[in-house]
């Protein structure tokens, strides 16, 4: 009896997701059509894992906002009743609107193409291309499935992909199982503020008005991503060994934990804990911007994070914590050999850590190299050439 309700149910939910996909999108896109496309309305779309527009989006938000555009943000809420008639409500504004952009996933822009004078915008929210995704994961454990992304295709309306690099265009044309014609290598918004002097020189003074005890110590940016299959299964490892790195570092240093937003909130230190890292460790994985991070960071531990495209701007030491790279290279998998491609030192241990910093040993070198090839894009001008690509008014 329990096996007929639980196929029972997989039945119900599969029966939803093909009428909603197949039926309810479209027919409200339909609907929506009887208007013609505004030429001025632009969306800006999130899916549930977000607060907000991403960075990515907000500095083309804000210029277009400027010129006089109707911008609409449309993030999905986290109540799923909720969720439902919201995507209708895309739907409806999808089917007028001149331009559409994107920087992850959003299912609902999947279930049509769009109008002729439409166009879709894929920014996506990383740099580069580090770990795989998309379709490039559909022989591995993260990620979709073969048959649903074959039944409820994926990044099939893009009309538009900018990149921070020409030669990354492979990757997101496996990625997104899109036309290389249609990704161009302008840049990516979000790193046009490394470029900024004022932003680089005071983010660091920023980040000590919010972590004041941090005092004149340098910083060790602790960033990693996010562990697990999916970002709904998301957790973090605890594996730095943050009582021998306050032992050894205290005095020159402070540990900024940084996570991914997935799993930002999940952190939790026990009383004993926090009495024997007070002082050393501080949580800044939730209201701390990742750029104002990086611009602070003396030195970054990171793992497979696409974030260090970013912080390879700003020419500064990073270690490598691949503790699990063999399980997370057959898990997740990389589109360059990990040993080869990632531009510093690449530590195993705690011992191996503690020793490299010790005696500053981070393989700098590599950095110029990684940059060149993968951030050639980003100069500070991604914005405006993005917006002068789209928008010839």
């Amino acid at each position: 009896m329990k096996k007929f309700l639980i196929a029972l149910v997989n039945k119900l939910v599969s029966l939803y997701h093909w009428t909603t996909i197949r039926v309810i999108w479209p027919l409200s896109f339909v609907i929506g059509s009887v208007m013609p496309v505004n030429k001025k309305l632009v969306l800006f779309a999130m899916n549930m894992h977000y607060n907000d527009i991403s960075d990515n989006m907000q500095s083309i938000y804000d210029c277009l906002k400027e010129r006089g555009y109707d911008c609409r943000k449309i993030i999905d809420p986290k109540k799923k009743s909720s969720r439902f008639f919201y995507q209708i409500k895309f739907q409806l504004l999808y089917a007028r609107s001149a331009y559409v952009f994107v920087s992850d996933n959003y299912d609902p822009l999947y279930a049509h193409k769009p109008r002729k004078g439409s166009r879709v915008i894929q920014l996506w929210h990383g740099c580069g291309a580090f770990k795989k995704w998309g379709y490039s994961t559909l022989d591995l454990a993260w990620g979709g499935k073969d048959n649903l992304y074959f039944r409820f295709p994926r990044h099939n309306t893009y009309t538009d992909v900018f990149v921070s690099s020409e030669s990354v265009i492979p990757c997101y044309a496996e990625a997104f199982n899109c036309s290389k014609d249609i990704i161009k290598p302008l840049g990516t918004p979000r790193t046009d503020v490394f470029y900024n002097k004022d932003f680089v020189n005071g983010a660091k003074d920023k980040f000590l008005k919010r972590f004041p005890e941090i005092g004149d110590r340098k910083i060790i940016l602790y960033a990693p991503t996010f562990r697990g299959e999916s970002p709904d299964l998301g957790y973090n490892d605890s594996v730095l060994d943050l009582v021998a790195m306050k032992e050894n570092f205290s005095d020159e240093y402070a540990l900024v934990l940084k996570l991914h937003p997935f799993v930002g909130t999940k952190i939790s230190f026990t009383e004993k804990e926090q009495e024997a890292l007070d002082g050393f460790v501080f949580n800044a994985s939730v209201g701390v911007p990742i750029d104002e991070a990086l611009c602070a960071a003396d030195i970054l531990i990171a793992d497979y994070s696409s974030l260090i495209f970013e912080y390879a701007l700003l020419d500064k030491p990073a270690l490598f914590f691949a503790y699990d790279l063999d399980n997370y290279s057959e898990t997740r998998g990389f589109y360059y050999e990990y040993n080869d491609f990632v531009p510093g030192k690449i530590v195993k241990t705690n011992d191996e850590i503690i020793e490299a910093i010790k005696s500053r040993d981070f393989e700098q070198k590599k950095m110029l190299p990684f940059r060149q090839k993968f951030m050639s894009a980003c100069d500070g001008h991604s914005t405006e050439r993005i917006i002068n690509y789209l928008f010839k008014d």
